[in-house]
């Protein structure tokens, strides 16, 4: 918890900590910045940046959005309960997208338990095909990748990602 109102902000945010990761974060970017180079940070679950927002934010505070985008992992913002589409996808827009991981998860919170599934069967279902359907309006002209780290139960992840990747084609190719 990083900002806290109405009593919070006194005793359940990690007081400082986004702050004090600022000026850590800023020399790379002003490296990156010198040599014309783009970078991008990952939403991920259990980081400062769990979110569209937190990346945006990320961003905004360092005056960087010329140089730093966000990897925009959908799945890994199901932790934060951030909802990819429409609320998650309107943080990006606007020059904040830099590149994109599509899985599909189940995320369970108070049982502090993920699960990958296969693309199409799990929370971010009913979300791909509005997410395609933005990027190509946007005219969003970078990398989606298919991240593959489903398998079926056995461990066998080339099986996982043949499962797939038909679905992630028809969606997002």
């Amino acid at each position: 918890i990083l900002w806290g109102k109405g009593g919070a902000e006194k005793w359940n945010v990690a007081k400082g900590a986004w702050d004090a990761s600022l000026p850590l974060i800023a020399p790379a970017v002003e490296l990156a910045r010198s040599e014309g180079l783009t970078l991008v940070v990952e939403t991920g679950n259990g980081t400062m940046v769990n979110s569209n927002y937190t990346g945006r934010k990320l961003i905004d505070d360092l005056d960087a959005k010329d140089t730093l985008k966000v990897l925009w992992d959908p799945a890994n913002n199901c932790w934060c309960h951030e909802r990819a589409y429409p609320e998650g996808y309107e943080e990006l827009r606007g020059g904040y997208l830099g590149h994109v991981h599509i899985k599909d998860v189940l995320v369970d919170t108070p049982r502090a338990t993920l699960e990958v599934r296969r693309m199409g069967e799990g929370q971010l279902a009913d979300q791909f095909q509005p997410i395609a359907e933005a990027l190509r309006a946007d005219a969003y002209d970078g990398v989606i990748s298919f991240e593959s780290v489903y398998h079926p139960g056995n461990g066998d992840f080339e099986a996982g990602f043949r499962l797939c990747i038909d679905r992630f084609r028809e969606i997002f190719g």
